[in-house]
């Protein structure tokens, strides 16, 4: 859980972040298996700053190494606010911010995720000359984790698109949860999503 990651008084790191964020991520996404219900799931997830739904999604966690080759980035924007419990409920930031997922139990899912934000670098409908030209599924999941302090803040705007979130990279909003890697702010899990995409006018 987040609260064992770092000390948020004093700003002390307490146990390596990318150490304990690939064990959770991999052993709960590894154990996770097809999502079953008798009514589909619905996600909302953010397109340049459009909200599309995600329809049933489908995990694949030991996915072809082609297919995750080839698959487009989906981010899981995670806000560090869960204690780590299940059954936590909603949560409202002091913005006034509700996340997209406040929370979401999807199957597999460590308790400290569960309450974040989709984000798709494309979606149909969204012009030639758009992110439409990247849109394809399926999607690797990636893991990004925002900074406490940033979305405690009043003047908190959640980011709502690939491009915006580079910049949010860059600007020191997020954790360095994968030191020493390419891109320290992010994990790829190796699973990848699969579901239909439908646009906030359909």
């Amino acid at each position: 859980m987040f609260d064992i990651l770092f000390d948020k008084s004093t700003g002390r790191r307490l146990l390596s972040r990318a150490a304990l964020m690939f064990v959770l991520v991999i052993s709960y996404l590894g154990s996770a298996g097809i999502a079953s219900a008798a009514k589909p799931s619905i996600d909302p997830t953010y397109v340049d700053g459009q909200t599309y739904y995600m329809i049933g999604p489908h995990m694949i966690t030991n996915p072809n190494p082609n297919l995750l080759a080839h698959a487009q980035e989906l981010y899981l924007v995670v806000y560090p606010i869960g204690d780590g419990t299940l059954g936590q409920g909603e949560r409202v930031l002091p913005s006034g911010y509700k996340p997209q997922c406040d929370p979401c139990y999807h199957p597999g899912l460590p308790p400290p995720f569960v309450y974040h934000d989709h984000i798709l670098p494309g979606a149909p409908g969204l012009g030639k000359n758009g992110t439409a030209g990247e849109f394809k599924g399926p999607w690797k999941i990636i893991l990004v984790v925002y900074k406490f302090n940033v979305i405690e803040s009043l003047n908190f705007t959640p980011i709502k698109s690939a491009t915006d979130l580079d910049a949010g990279e860059a600007a020191g909003m997020f954790e360095q949860i994968n030191p020493g890697a390419d891109n320290p702010y992010e994990i790829v899990t190796g699973s990848v999503l699969i579901c239909p995409l439908v646009s906030p006018n359909a």
